[in-house]
């Protein structure tokens, strides 16, 4: 039989030169062989919702204009307007989505829902979508519940419970959050969400929901690389986004999927990015004592391709010699296929050459991946910056590094012939040089638009 997937590799360098240290960049795909995929039954999923009712999610997903205004409240020890809208809160959109998610599941699927401020509120706990009656009430409640501060590591510890004794079978598992991000305890939270995904192999979809906190979402949804950042801030945009992510999870056809990686000994291996269905910057590959990198993807979805980028120095060696950079190892079962533990290899190899013409090749598929990825890395270490300036500890040096990085990435999109990117960034400079800062919202929308793989722009991201 056929495997059911194809593992390709391209190098940006496929030839480098002879007897110096060399830095190349290696492109791993997973594509899907649809002669094999087919067929097979859908395999049913289990829904795990939390969802942050803290005080912070009570304000407008947006801002209205014309709200009107009714007073003063302090809200997780702000003060914040307390309004009449049009516009929903936080929390009200939330509570709609959730609503219009639970009545997309099929009769084999659970659903889990759990609330979460400073404390934690289980709301329904792995009960089937025919238990309507349970469901309204449960969402009934998620507009009541909370109020407080906010602790995302308390709601992920109670979800922690219900896996370990709710036995869900052979369902898949996706944990959406819905939040902001504005959490007490962000290393913990982060902690939890990286324990979380390792034992139970729960990729997670981080929604965060209006001025939210995008960079330390973006680090909960890559504890595996089946998760994913999106950013919210109409309801339009958040109905379609939770119906990709379930139409997605109803397609998921391959699990327990795990990429490994052996690595020369003599290969140095720096920052890995997933390129492909969406950009996420996963940071440097750590080798273990065998020199193995294992890559928990977990998930893969039907008619979907993979990609993964990683940095490569190699050590010096003579012409017309070859080195095997790496041994790629995919592993994957087919639960719709009743196809368990496949395996697929494929080695990475590099060529050592003193012909100028090799040597001078370079494959313009992995240099447009790798300047797209890199896009997500800078916007990452400018809003670093960006928190360090409005803290009031930056330095004339901070302000000139957000200045060179700005002008960077806007060489870098008209290069591209991309001028509506070009402009976005041209706007955060505009305001740099007026005040001294980017603000957050201009921030939420660069990083959420670096995660888009193809070249689409969507129009709120790009109208200041």
């Amino acid at each position: 039989m056929s495997d059911a997937f194809y593992l390709r590799w391209k190098l940006d360098r496929p030839y480098v030169e002879p007897d110096k240290p060399e830095d190349v960049y290696a492109l791993l795909g997973i594509e899907p062989n649809p002669t094999v995929l087919a067929g097979g039954a859908p395999v049913p999923i289990h829904l795990l919702l939390l969802v942050d009712v803290s005080g912070s999610m009570d304000i407008l997903v947006r801002h209205d204009p014309k709200a009107q205004k009714l007073g003063e409240q302090v809200t997780e020890g702000k003060r914040a307007q307390k309004v009449v809208s049009s516009v929903p809160s936080r929390r009200e959109m939330a509570c709609d989505l959730v609503k219009k998610m639970a009545e997309r599941l099929s009769a084999d699927d659970l659903l889990t829902l759990v609330a979460f401020d400073d404390r934690v509120y289980v709301l329904a706990q792995a009960i089937s979508a025919n238990a309507l009656d349970q469901l309204s009430a449960a969402i009934a409640q998620l507009g009541e519940v909370g109020g407080g501060g906010t602790a995302l590591g308390k709601g992920l510890d109670a979800l922690r419970a219900i896996l370990v004794g709710s036995p869900d079978g052979p369902r898949t598992r996706k944990l959406v959050l819905l939040t902001d991000g504005e959490d007490q305890e962000p290393v913990a939270a982060l902690s939890q969400a990286k324990s979380l995904a390792r034992d139970f192999r729960l990729p997670i979809v981080a929604f965060g929901m209006g001025e939210c906190k995008v960079a330390f979402l973006t680090d909960v949804a890559k504890t595996t690389l089946a998760g994913a950042f999106n950013h919210i801030r109409a309801e339009f945009e958040a109905e379609q986004l939770f119906h990709q992510v379930l139409t997605g999870q109803k397609n998921v056809q391959a699990t327990a999927v795990q990429l490994r990686l052996w690595l020369s000994p003599e290969v140095h291996v720096r920052e890995l990015y997933r390129t492909k269905p969406e950009i996420l910057y996963v940071g440097d590959l750590q080798p273990d004592a065998e020199n193995q990198v294992h890559l928990a993807l977990e998930q893969m979805e039907r008619g979907k391709a993979y990609e993964f980028l990683f940095r490569c120095t190699l050590p010096r060696r003579g012409p017309n010699q070859r080195l095997r950079i790496a041994k790629a190892t995919l592993s994957y079962d087919l639960p719709g296929l009743g196809l368990y533990q496949q395996t697929l290899e494929t080695n990475i190899v590099v060529e050592y050459s003193a012909d100028p013409s090799k040597v001078a090749e370079r494959s313009g598929h992995v240099r447009r991946a790798l300047s797209r990825a890199e896009v997500q890395r800078q916007v990452l270490f400018l809003q670093g910056k960006i928190d360090v300036l409005k803290e009031g500890a930056g330095v004339d040096r901070d302000r000139g590094i957000v200045a060179k990085l700005l002008a960077a990435l806007i060489a870098k999109f008209d290069e591209f012939g991309d001028q509506a990117l070009a402009n976005q960034y041209r706007g955060m400079q505009d305001e740099f040089q007026r005040s001294g800062v980017i603000s957050q919202e201009m921030l939420n929308r660069s990083l959420a638009a670096s995660s888009r793989a193809e070249d689409v722009i969507v129009a709120q991201d790009i109208d200041f």
